[in-house]
């Protein structure tokens, strides 16, 4: 049996390659950036929400649009098998409820407001996020891309942390699944690295969101260059199968920026600052 293919709707967003500047400028950049640092971890307990440049002439990062709709098919139809169903951990377990922090605020994913393919490929899920965040207006109706996307950020349009939950279709086991989770990861990666400056794929395999099986793979580059600077841009999409036996999956995607002074490296993507919250709340089905 050929092993399935994926397709990815859409198309990424281009966050700019890098313009080259004078060596002034430059140094007055990277001036600037360490000052951004200096300032964000004095008030690291402080969230910015994003807002509209005031000058259009304004040099400001393009923000890269989460765009996670790929499309497993299956050649055949196939009934899971009990290998199938040992690689899904938690069918049929209760998965224990999560106690947020205080001034968290809970997303539940709702098909009132969906068309097309996010609502063909709807799925129950919930996660928390932190109330200083921003809910992006864009997601979760007529026309969207992704169920939903939070983001953290710096004025006046500068991204520290976001998080978009898209769609995928399954091939009806997780096994099928995983055997197209390299060409699905390639296939996404390909598009990052038509838009963002120096991209690099850092490393793929095997992950968990909670209790969920998933398959990642984390990426980096640069951005262009702004008032603050040619910063880093880090990078982490997540593909998790559907846990119920049904035919819809999600991917979690996730973007950071070197703005966000906690954040050093690819690896602290989901790890430090506050998506750590979003993962470890995630849940499937109703809650």
């Amino acid at each position: 049996m050929l092993a399935p293919q994926p397709a990815i709707a859409g198309s990424a967003q281009a966050i700019q390659r890098p313009v080259k500047k004078s060596k002034l400028p430059l140094v007055l950049g990277i001036l600037a950036v360490l000052l951004v640092l200096a300032v964000g971890a004095v008030g690291a307990a402080y969230f910015f929400l994003v807002i509209k440049p005031r000058s259009e002439k304004r040099p400001v990062i393009t923000r890269h649009e989460p765009t996670p709709q790929p499309t497993i098919k299956s050649t055949q139809n196939q009934e899971p098998t009990p290998s199938d169903l040992g690689n899904t951990n938690i069918t049929g377990t209760e998965v224990p409820p999560y106690s947020p922090p205080a001034g968290a605020v809970q997303f539940v994913n709702s098909k009132k407001n969906l068309d097309g393919k996010l609502a063909e490929h709807y799925v129950d899920f919930s996660f928390y996020y932190p109330k200083s965040w921003q809910k992006d207006p864009k997601a979760g109706v007529p026309g969207a891309r992704n169920f939903v996307k939070v983001e953290r950020g710096l004025p006046p349009n500068y991204t520290l942390e976001n998080f978009a939950v898209g769609l995928y279709a399954s091939a009806g086991s997780v096994e099928n699944d995983r055997a197209a989770f390299h060409a699905l990861a390639e296939k996404l990666s390909s598009q990052f690295a038509e838009s963002i400056g120096n991209y690099h794929k850092a490393s793929e395999g095997e992950t968990k969101v909670g209790l969920y099986d998933g398959y990642e793979f984390r990426f980096e580059g640069l951005s262009q260059q702004t008032d603050k600077g040619q910063f880093k841009i880090w990078g982490r999409a997540i593909f998790l199968p559907p846990v119920d036996g049904g035919n819809n999956g999600v991917t979690l995607l996730m973007l950071t920026t070197s703005l966000a002074p906690e954040l050093k490296s690819v690896d602290d993507v989901g790890e430090k600052g506050d998506l750590p919250m979003l993962l470890q709340s995630f849940r499937f089905g109703k809650p």
